[in-house]
């Protein structure tokens, strides 16, 4: 079998609670820039590979960042490598990625590039084999895998099965004591709506800084708090280890902007985190992933990847030290699904399809200018 077509496609996203409310975030600090991410995000992008073989197979894969840059990399370059070349030579593929685009690569917009074409390649070997790709890469690790639910529809969230949320962070340091104060009424809300029994996450999204989020943890270890996600930008690894040292009745989680094993190598060897947070579709696809997770393993911390979708489930069935999955309620507020027959949630966990690959398909509404709901 050979690789005869690549392919991208770039659909405009369309706008959801997570662009167009009060979230904290990185640029917070500029007061022009903190009412809403779409604000300074520019144009977001959903961006597919399409990879067609001799066989008559098609895969595909989700790039991820929304920046098209990723799909300059595919069109300009990493074609070289994957026309006329066997679809089962992954390894071979993605080394060939990474070492060609050093020079403007190693995370970003190259990496997310990469991620897409692997999770591509990946659902390819699924239905020539006629399996799913959990059951190519180790096979069911667990009966179910249970889901959280990310965003601020806490009630629909409880109405869809859910037992454990993760809520945004809309205040942060620059937002001083009163920012503190209505964070916390968020968390007391979010208890009292969910009960005693289920989990509390926050997703700070790189907004805060150290005397910022051990303040924050000191106010919100009252609510049960399970963990607190990516408080700082991903290279302040000492501040992590910070963090975690100054709050050890909470964990602490980060990763989601970070890439490669080599990204991961640092947070894990510094016991930075006690959760790593890898996007499957940035981080470098199912093959990279599946190393990161290896690594994770030997330091005995567990692995929950950021972001929805078949890549990110599949992955997360495959790996015994996967406790649960992300669910992230980006169409509740409009936009269409970028593919068809994904897993779905029910009760609160994942539903598989079964079907050969991915078992997913292009949505055709996309393809004909229906915008496309963010996939953070």
């Amino acid at each position: 079998m050979k690789i005869t077509e690549v392919k991208t496609h770039s659909f405009l996203m369309d706008v959801s609670w997570a662009t167009e409310t009060l979230i904290a975030n990185p640029m917070s600090f500029y007061p022009e820039f903190k009412e809403k991410r779409s604000s300074w995000y520019g144009r977001q992008w959903a961006m597919v590979v399409e990879i067609k073989t001799d066989d008559n197979i098609t895969g595909y894969g989700y790039i991820g960042g929304a920046s098209r840059g990723s799909v300059d990399a595919i069109e300009d370059q990493f074609k070289i490598f994957l026309e006329g070349a066997d679809p089962f030579a992954t390894e071979l593929i993605w080394e060939k990625c990474f070492r060609a685009s050093q020079y403007y690569g190693r995370k970003g917009t190259a990496l997310s590039a990469i991620s897409g074409l692997d999770i591509a390649l990946w659902d390819i070997k699924g239905k020539a084999l006629e399996k799913p790709v959990y059951e190519l890469i180790g096979g069911k690790t667990k009966d179910r895998l249970r889901a959280y639910a990310t965003g601020i529809y806490t009630e629909r969230h409880k109405e869809m099965g859910f037992r454990d949320v993760k809520i945004p962070v809309r205040y942060g340091p620059a937002d001083g004591k009163e920012g503190l104060k209505k964070n916390e009424e968020d968390i007391k809300k979010t208890r009292e709506l969910i009960g005693p029994d289920g989990d509390i996450m926050l997703d700070c999204y790189m907004a805060l800084d150290v005397p910022y989020t051990i303040q924050l943890a000191k106010v919100a270890r009252q609510y049960g708090i399970k963990w607190i996600e990516e408080p700082v930008l991903p290279d302040k690894v000492d501040s992590y280890r910070k963090i975690k040292d100054a709050v050890p009745d909470i964990m602490i989680s980060g990763g989601e902007h970070e890439f490669t094993r080599y990204g991961f190598k640092e947070l894990l060897e510094k016991h930075a985190v006690d959760l790593i947070q890898p996007d499957i579709y940035r981080a470098g696809g199912i093959s990279e992933v599946m190393k990161i997770a290896a690594m994770s393993s030997a330091y005995d911390i567990p692995i929950i990847l950021h972001g929805i979708g078949a890549p990110t489930y599949h992955l997360e069935m495959a790996t015994p030290h996967s406790p649960m999955a992300e669910y992230w309620d980006v169409y509740a507020s409009g936009g269409e699904p970028v593919f068809i027959n994904e897993p779905t949630i029910e009760e609160g966990h994942v539903v598989f399809n079964d079907r050969p690959g991915f078992g997913y398909e292009l949505n055709p509404k996309v393809l004909a200018g229906a915008r496309p709901a963010p996939q953070w």
